[in-house]
């Protein structure tokens, strides 16, 4: 009975802790990546926004227990050099352009810069991609030379930070994901855990191969949200809380 109750508390402890997702805002400077952030957060536009110096740090909570860490970076060129100390790790990377200003020149820069800088970021990030000042053009099409070029995106849309349109539909979209990102995390470490565990077992059990589990099998599809996180195929209950999982992220929106 002891035992239960500590097991008890050991779970309300980890629900109550937060997780914290890293995103980082990329943009040519006065592009609106500040206007957007504060749009999301606090719900509210000031025109008077001073260029970013080196990077701005605003937290948006998605829920109690997850916390989006925004690193809003300056899009200044001699503010370039900083930009690997801030996004470093990022897990959400939003790409802002001006629909104002050359379209295809914004895309095609940074989307050069996030291909040549993945290994700065999580291996697993998610792209989104924002074209922003639409109050300003109404009318404005995005050319087809850089549509063609958006697949390795997990969302893009048009948006206006100043009257707030489509801010509610990428803050759906920002929602889902980090909830996403943290199921990615908790299926990882229950993975890792499993094999750590059928290691430990197939060692003090003699087996030379350090896997003492017959149910256990290697299944290289073993994917989920475009994330590899083991090429072991466990009991049947594990088995049904994976499938249970996938069909969450098949059937969403995002």
């Amino acid at each position: 009975m002891h035992n239960n109750n500590n097991n008890n508390n050991n779970n309300n402890n980890n629900n109550k802790t937060v997780k914290n997702i890293k995103l980082v805002l990329l943009g040519n400077s006065a592009v609106g990546k500040t206007c957007i952030a504060i749009r999301i957060i606090n719900n509210c536009f000031n025109s008077y926004n001073c260029s970013t110096i080196g990077a701005a740090y605003m937290i948006y909570n998605v829920e109690k227990n997850i916390k989006i860490e925004m690193w809003d970076t300056a899009g200044q060129e001699r503010y370039h050099s900083l930009l690997p100390m801030y996004a470093r790790g990022a897990e959400i990377i939003l790409v802002v352009i001006d629909v104002e200003k050359n379209i295809d020149e914004q895309f095609s820069k940074w989307n050069k810069y996030v291909e040549e800088n993945q290994k700065l970021f999580s291996p697993h990030f998610k792209l989104f991609l924002i074209f922003n000042k639409y109050d300003v053009n109404p009318e404005v099409e995005i050319p087809e030379t850089v549509m063609s070029r958006t697949t390795q995106f997990s969302f893009v849309t048009l948006v206006s930070a100043k009257t707030a349109h489509n801010i509610d539909k990428l803050k759906t979209y920002l929602d889902i994901t980090a909830k996403k990102i943290v199921d990615e995390h908790a299926l990882a470490s229950h993975d890792h855990a499993i094999r750590r565990n059928s290691r430990d077992n197939g060692n003090s059990n003699g087996q030379g191969n350090g896997y003492g589990n017959n149910n256990i099998r290697n299944n290289e599809n073993d994917t989920i949200f475009g994330s590899t996180f083991s090429n072991l195929k466990i009991n049947a209950g594990f088995q049904e809380y994976r499938g249970n999982m996938k069909k969450y992220y098949e059937n969403s929106s995002c």
